[in-house]
């Protein structure tokens, strides 16, 4: 069993982290070997300090992954817990608490699931906008009752059975290098290829939520690139003009449902419904800039602070850029869809 957390020059929140999964208890009654994944995305290998003091029963492994870009580190990660019975993924802005571990294991071995997903519970700075705390932008507790069966998930607190990466591979895409949503695209094709995905409500984890995405620009940015992701990872699955029209559909969708909120916060005065009316919104807008390929790149100043190499948009998948080498090349996916194996 792997813990995989992927960084970028993060030092404090990655030791927060760490230390809150060295700090994790196992079930009682089972029989479980844990080790932690730890891919720096820093050529320079700038995590090396932070890794070497966690110390825990937990042994840790680390690697470089020199490309830049959020699915190649994932990508790494997934090679080095090939052989391991699961895979569990974490971000490093976040912190586990008390129980998390032995909750989402218990929820794996009841369940029998090939993948199981909790919430994420953002801790806000104490001068947040007050909008960020009676909305559920940063929490997605509640969203959904233990045991519900789901058609997607993130990698920001979710165990994943061998057999599933095994069959979905490479599982993250080279297209979403700084935009986010590899993910996304890579669970969908779970779904699609006929695993299971459950909820664990009784499973949360914790994330840091810095100043600057307590922000209204913050938001409709992120609302916009949720669904450009959206519509890009459909369309990379199912190419051809049933998918463009689906798509299209979901788009003019969320516009007309972002009025409706629109109109029921203000009739109502009720500005959970205002904010979701924005969200909805941008998210449609999105959803048709995806259509054509276009998205927002929240994550390139991350690596790239010149604003310098820029990643193509097409949907072949970051052409120029790489692509994800292969977790394991010489074995045939499971998965019936198009782009089980991506270029």
């Amino acid at each position: 069993m792997a813990i995989a957390v992927i960084t970028f020059r993060r030092p404090e929140l990655l030791a927060g982290l760490l230390g809150s999964l060295q700090a994790q208890e196992l079930p009682a009654d089972g029989d479980y070997a844990v080790r932690i994944v730890v891919v720096d995305n820093d050529a320079e290998g700038s995590a090396a300090e932070v890794i070497a003091a966690a110390a825990g029963p937990y042994p840790i492994e680390s690697a470089i992954e020199p490309e830049p870009g959020i699915p190649f580190a994932r990508e790494k990660s997934v090679q080095l817990a090939w052989n391991d019975d699961a895979l569990i993924f974490v971000d490093d802005d976040e912190v586990a608490p008390a129980g998390w571990l032995a909750t989402l294991l218990g929820a794996w071995e009841t369940s029998k699931a090939d993948v199981v997903t909790g919430p994420v519970q953002g801790i806000l700075p104490p001068d947040a906008p007050a909008w960020n705390r009676y909305s559920d932008v940063h929490s997605s507790l509640g969203k959904h009752a233990t045991g519900d069966v789901l058609n997607k998930a993130y990698t920001n607190n979710t165990l994943v059975a061998q057999r599933v990466y095994h069959a979905v591979t490479p599982a993250f895409h080279p297209a979403f290098r700084y935009t986010g949503s590899s993910d996304l695209h890579f669970f969908l094709r779970v779904h699609q290829a006929g695993f299971r995905i459950v909820w664990c409500e009784e499973a949360p984890i914790q994330e840091d939520v810095p100043a600057s995405r307590t922000t209204l620009r913050w938001l409709v940015r992120r609302a916009f690139r949720s669904g450009s992701g959206d519509s890009i990872s459909r369309v990379l699955i199912r190419p051809g003009v049933a998918s463009t029209l689906k798509a299209l559909a979901y788009a003019l969708a969320r516009i007309a449902s972002a009025f409706g909120y629109g109109l029921g916060g203000l009739v109502l005065v009720r500005k959970t419904y205002l904010l979701k009316a924005v969200r909805r919104f941008f998210s449609g807008i999105g959803s048709l800039a995806g259509i054509v390929g276009i998205n927002h790149d929240e994550y390139r100043e991350r690596h790239r602070p010149d604003g310098g190499d820029a990643v193509p948009g097409d949907l072949a998948g970051g052409a120029g850029a790489g692509s994800a080498e292969l977790a394991d090349p010489g074995s045939a996916p499971l998965a019936d869809h198009p782009d089980a194996r991506l270029p």
